[in-house]
């Protein structure tokens, strides 16, 4: 669970990066970071539900 939060702050943190405008990218990768990023958010979501679900 634990590495999955890290990856998703690291996605959250390197789209915030390109749009605060330390960094650029091609469009197809900025594109690919984005879906990557909500991939994860996703995932995380899921796993802390069923946490939640398993505590009651």
């Amino acid at each position: 669970m634990t590495l999955k939060i890290v990856k998703t702050l690291l996605s959250i943190f390197l789209v915030f990066m390109y749009y605060l405008g330390f960094w650029s990218a091609k469009s197809s990768i900025k594109i690919t970071l984005f879906f990557i990023m909500i991939l994860f958010i996703y995932e995380v979501g899921i796993e802390t539900g069923k946490k939640q679900m398993n505590k009651n």
